[in-house]
């Protein structure tokens, strides 16, 4: 506990004084009375949560978790001293969380239309008018959740540009890190009670989901409407849970609209709700066939949603296999890979772009060489054992169709090999010669203004005095 509790009831009893008897402060009292305040507010920190108020950071207080990084790091480097590094993390941090607000604030119905390009005089100024909106909408946007829309114009201006910030003050660092903390808990705070699509959340409400692995069962049958068309709802009830619940709802219309025995009655929606939809232009010849169609079909979805997860499962482990074998394949010749693959071998999972199936096979680029993935992926291209290759930009890979063996793999690795080592051994030579120029450069300069400084001007000044 702690030492100050004297100095911490005199200051109570002196601020009931205060208080209630209307008396005055002594002045010299109020530096002891900080100093405990200081100490009480740290001991309690410290024995209520067991840590040093010290290293507690404003990062701290923000859920999400990459913006709590940037803005942990934004303090970081405040305390380092290097306000240019905190500045541009503050900036990322701002981008990530106002993204994420702009794609809330989207209008689904906006207020006004978009003139078509034709009704603006020319086409330059079509374009100046859009980036002006764009400007006044995004601005709207950031103010709407900063507590001084000056501070955002002030924030704006100084993480625009990269030399504005490197140019930039610690206390600016600090106020910037401010104002972004403060915008990133007012987002955090709108997002806990912001519903996107309130009529899909609603009815995401009313489900009646499942407690138990019975399969969906009907719960009751309304009919809307009359004369020529009715909306019949089949109310459902043990649906599948939120993470389930699309893939059972895409297998349930396959099954509902792809059997006869529900002619004429296909083209069955399922609800966010979790029932069945259909409209109807005529009474059910047999009501109980229907009912008895609709029950099995919820039956067989069941089955359908066990193969699939079999089959998928059965497929992630047969990929998972091969992955491995190719790779204890490729590590026995793995030193004859080149020096610029930092990594290669098969994905344990194939992934689909624009509707194809990708190849699994990956060479992953080292840091020297990933700046040079254009004519890496031009020289596998033009390779006799290689169909073509594409690049993967969140894994920093370049996959390779067809999927070769390890050994042909690494035989084309290095068939391309000395063409890629030249690019970087160019490289390293040039950024090397550039180095070596700035050095000379700089001694050379440093030489001259050594020999032209303010003693030797001096000195030249009184000899033109002199002759004069």
């Amino acid at each position: 506990m702690t030492g100050t509790w004297p100095d911490i009831r005199r200051l109570h009893r002196t601020r009931n004084l205060v208080q209630h008897e209307g008396l005055e402060v002594d002045q010299k009292n109020i530096a002891t009375w900080a100093a405990a305040t200081v100490s009480y507010t740290r001991s309690l920190a410290s024995a209520v949560w067991d840590i040093n108020i010290n290293e507690v950071t404003l990062a701290e207080a923000v859920k999400h978790e990459e913006i709590r990084e940037l803005l942990g790091t934004a303090e970081r480097k405040i305390k380092e001293g290097m306000p240019s590094e905190s500045l541009t993390a503050t900036s990322a941090a701002f981008d990530f969380a106002y993204k994420s607000w702009k794609n809330h604030y989207r209008r689904r119905i906006p207020f006004h239309q978009k003139p078509m390009q034709r009704d603006i005089v020319d086409q330059k100024g079509f374009k100046y008018l859009e980036e002006e909106i764009t400007g006044v909408n995004e601005t709207s946007l950031a103010v709407s959740l900063a507590g001084d829309p000056g501070e955002y114009v002030w924030f704006r201006d100084i993480t625009a540009h990269e030399t504005d910030m490197e140019v930039a003050t610690l206390d600016e660092a600090q106020r910037a890190l401010g104002f972004a903390f403060g915008w990133v808990i007012r987002w955090e705070a709108f997002q806990e009670s912001f519903i996107p699509n309130r009529r899909r959340a609603r009815e995401q409400a009313t489900r009646r989901v499942r407690q138990s692995n019975r399969p969906a069962s009907v719960h009751g049958v309304k009919v809307a409407g009359g004369r020529d068309n009715w909306r019949l709802t089949v109310e459902l009830a043990d649906v599948p849970p939120a993470e389930e619940f699309e893939a059972w709802r895409r297998a349930l219309t396959k099954v509902l609209n792809s059997g006869k025995s529900l002619a004429p009655y296909q083209f069955w929606r399922v609800t966010e709700s979790g029932n069945l939809e259909n409209w109807i232009s005529k009474e059910p010849d047999s009501a109980d066939d229907l009912a008895e169609d609709v029950s099995t079909a919820l039956l067989a979805v069941e089955v359908e949603i066990r193969k699939q997860q079999q089959e998928r499962e059965a497929s992630l482990k047969k990929l998972k296999r091969e992955a491995q074998a190719y790779a204890q394949d490729l590590e026995r010749i793995s030193p004859a890979l080149p020096c610029w693959v930092r990594e290669a071998g098969l994905a344990e999972r194939r992934t689909i772009m624009a509707g194809k199936a990708e190849s699994r096979l990956r060479v992953i680029l080292t840091d020297e060489s990933i700046d040079f993935w254009k004519p890496i992926s031009f020289a596998l291209q033009q390779h006799s054992s290689v169909q073509s290759s594409m690049v993967n930009w969140q894994e920093k890979a370049i996959g390779i169709t067809p999927e070769l063996e390890p050994a042909e793999l690494c035989q084309v690795l290095l068939d391309i090999s000395p063409e890629v080592e030249a690019l970087i051994t160019q490289k390293e030579s040039e950024d090397s010669q550039m180095e070596e120029n700035r050095l000379t450069l700089e001694s050379r300069l440093r030489e001259d203004f050594r020999h032209h400084g303010p003693a030797v001007v001096a000195r030249s000044n009184q000899r033109h005095r002199q002759r004069g």
